[in-house]
């Protein structure tokens, strides 16, 4: 790797750091990761079996995250609980999707020159959701780690000077793409149908029968782990999530967006200081416009779906990006361009990365749950403690690595009846009025962040005009005759 990949190691490894915790997004694989450190072999106690969510997901990704996170672990003195151990797993998948990134960009250099790599890792390296993103235990992410290299071997089948490079890359990317789609996330075969057909002219019966063989094998791997451990014969998560999905259309259930919310809305906010200049590469250099079209295509598909989400599209972002790198590296190309272009680049990567720290700092706030369970093993010492985590909390950043304590019960029973809260000697809540009638009183306060709070005038001062507005969130509390 070279200094622009460390440049982007580092941000990623900041982000983990300040941000520890995790939300509902990342739940399963956390959870799973957590239970596969401890036990290994699936039992009862594991967590997909007591809250298995509305669609399964494949446990191949955590087993790779599990494994790879298991030594450094070891070392530390093989802990299954711990929010050190958290921060491992999900450095262990940052620094993975760094890796597949660096591959991606010594691709690019390649093909398009070292200017054209430096630039795509630069404006990479100043976005939030690459930087940020990039730990968090999403599918999304664990898929961007074979897209990434899906892409590479995209590149290469396009542009390599050798016909045998370009057919060997175009079966590597079959290969990988078929991985994804069936395994991880069944949505990047938007992605990967776009790619297949760019290079339509060049797929011929060698590549049919490697993607056939990668669906097959990739199929039979999800089935033989997936049925194991959701103790389910014939589990294929990926094809569930499909079916739900697509089939019986119940993804709107979370929300629909209009058709143009990706183009307007998604792809400024994830490429920010890169999109100028990936407009400018798509207009300015054939070859931007060819990778372009076929990513431009799939986000049009994805439209057509009423839900949207910006993780969608995340695969997206390398190809935003090399076009932004194509694009400013055509611009330094003229003499009279090139000092305006090189301050334009710089400035707006400058500002892309203020906007990366700031929501950053934002985004720290967003886990009220997770320390509000840190501070209530901070400062509680009894060993009998029966603690009950509500929904919102248990949403916000508690996962099993906080249960630090062997000897309490941790409970997130959902919908229970005022009198079975007498069970429990602590609450964390969402809704403190509901119990402190009934026997708990409040003994802390977790706050949040509940907005931007913009005073123009302090423009003129010293101090920043803009700050981020808390308000209580989380309560902990504790049963009044509970013993000490």
């Amino acid at each position: 790797m070279k200094w622009i990949d460390c440049v982007l190691a580092v941000a990623v490894t900041l982000s983990a750091l300040c941000v520890p915790y995790t939300k509902v997004e990342e739940s399963f694989f956390m959870q799973a990761i957590h239970d596969i450190l401890k036990w290994g072999r699936v039992n009862d106690s594991f967590d997909h079996l007591e809250f298995p969510g509305v669609v399964p997901r494949s446990f191949v990704g955590p087993l790779l995250i599990s494994a790879l996170t298991y030594p450094a672990n070891y070392l530390y003195g093989n802990q299954s609980e711990g929010l050190s151990t958290q921060i491992l797993a999900r450095l262990v998948l940052g620094w993975l999707v760094v890796w597949a990134n660096a591959q991606f960009r010594k691709e690019i250099e390649r093909v398009f020159g070292s200017q054209t790599a430096l630039w795509y890792g630069v404006f990479g390296a100043c976005q939030f959701h690459f930087t940020f993103w990039t730990s968090r235990m999403l599918g999304n992410t664990l898929a961007l780690v074979p897209m990434l290299w899906a892409q590479k071997y995209w590149l290469r089948s396009m542009f390599a000077t050798s016909g045998a490079r370009r057919q060997r890359g175009l079966c590597y990317m079959s290969s990988i793409l078929a991985f994804t789609c069936v395994v991880l996330r069944f949505d990047t075969a938007v992605f990967a149908a776009t790619m297949l057909a760019s290079r339509l002219s060049m797929i011929n019966v060698r590549v049919i029968c490697t993607l056939a063989a990668a669906v097959t094998a990739s199929g039979l791997l999800s089935l033989a782990v997936d049925s194991y451990y959701w103790r389910q014969r014939w589990m294929w998560p990926e094809f569930r999530v499909f079916w739900f999905n697509i089939v019986l259309g119940r993804s709107s259930e979370w929300g629909v967006s209009p058709p143009h919310y990706y183009f307007t809305h998604f792809i400024p906010r994830l490429l920010l200081g890169a999109l100028p200049f990936a407009g400018i590469g798509i207009l300015a250099n054939r070859r931007a416009a060819q990778l372009a079209a076929a990513y431009i295509v799939s986000i049009a598909v994805f439209s057509a779906n009423a839900h949207k989400e910006w993780r969608f599209i995340l695969p997206a972002v390398p190809i935003g990006n090399l076009c932004a790198a194509l694009g400013a590296a055509r611009l330094d190309q003229v003499p009279t361009l090139r000092l305006p272009t090189r301050l334009m680049a710089m400035a707006l990567a400058a500002s892309s990365l203020a906007l990366a720290v700031m929501m950053t700092y934002i985004s720290s706030l967003n886990y009220p749950g997770g320390f509000a369970l840190a501070l209530l093993h901070s400062t509680e010492s009894s060993s009998d403690v029966r603690v009950h985590i509500d929904t919102y909390a248990a949403m916000t950043g508690v996962t099993r690595f906080g249960q630090l304590n062997h000897n309490w019960i941790y409970n997130k029973t959902e919908g229970l009846a005022p009198a079975q809260f007498g069970n429990f000697t602590h609450l964390l809540t969402s809704n403190p009025k509901q119990h402190s009638g009934n026997g708990f009183s409040v003994t802390a306060v977790e706050s949040g962040y509940a907005g931007l709070d913009v005073r123009p005038r302090l423009l003129l001062s010293a101090e920043l005009p803009v700050s981020a507005r808390l308000q209580p969130l989380v309560w902990i509390m504790r049963r009044n005759d509970a013993p000490s």
